[in-house]
């Protein structure tokens, strides 16, 4: 009997042993589970992080950017440099259009630059005319403010400058029967060719030392602004 109670009891204490044992083993293989799934979620964040960044990157310097670019202001700027490219720039000449005195009817001190495109071709004027008169120094010197942009001076159309006059006798004031005029190419330089304008009038045009020329416009109004 003694021997069959020691058998029983080392029984039951290996049984109790091995589920312990099973236990341990379980919860060690559920802790490597939750280790592996949490490292693999890191994984993939960071991986994801990674692809994320090179999508931004990718977006702000290649295509992503590129197709911001013209959906804004980009297509914008391609087809006007695409029309540009496309049309022929030439300054005008006093070869091209012809450019004549014009009163302005009221009272400012002002008398006009008509330049008219008679021509089958778009023209540009640049800056201001250079005026002049015989035994000039020098021709008159700009005033006013500057044009937004360059005026295209399409066929049939006209653009304006203005020459101020002098009302008095101040400023070493002369009066001039005729004017040289010459046309500025894009770099603000003469074009070569001058033209010569008779002065409205007998008495010809009160020019002085505070005498300057506008800037070209393409009406009117703007010039006398």
């Amino acid at each position: 009997m003694k021997t069959a109670r020691h058998t029983v009891r080392t029984v039951g204490l290996v049984a109790v042993a091995a589920a312990a044992f099973s236990l341990t083993a379980c919860q060690s293989d559920s802790g490597k589970d939750d280790d592996a799934g949490s490292s693999s979620s890191a994984g993939a964040s960071k991986d994801s992080g990674g692809k994320g960044s090179d999508s931004a990157g990718s977006g702000s310097a290649g295509s992503g950017g590129a197709q911001s670019g013209k959906e804004d202001s980009g297509d914008t700027g391609t087809q006007a440099g695409e029309a540009d490219s496309g049309v022929k720039r030439s300054a005008c000449t006093v070869g091209k259009v012809a450019v004549s005195l014009q009163e302005t009817g009221g009272s400012a001190p002002v008398i006009l630059l008509k330049a008219s495109n008679n021509g089958s071709t778009r023209c540009d004027l640049y800056g201001y005319p250079f005026v002049g008169f015989p035994d000039a120094q020098s021709s008159i010197p700009a005033g006013g403010r500057k044009p937004q942009s360059v005026i295209s001076l399409e066929p049939g159309k006209s653009a304006y400058a203005a020459l101020g006059l002098e009302e008095g006798n101040g400023g070493n004031m002369h009066r001039e029967k005729q004017l040289t005029v010459e046309l500025a190419d894009r770099n603000l330089q003469g074009t070569g060719e001058t033209a010569e304008i008779n002065a409205p009038g007998e008495a010809g045009l009160a020019i002085s030392d505070n005498s300057t020329v506008s800037y070209w416009n393409n009406t009117v109004e703007e010039v006398l602004q």
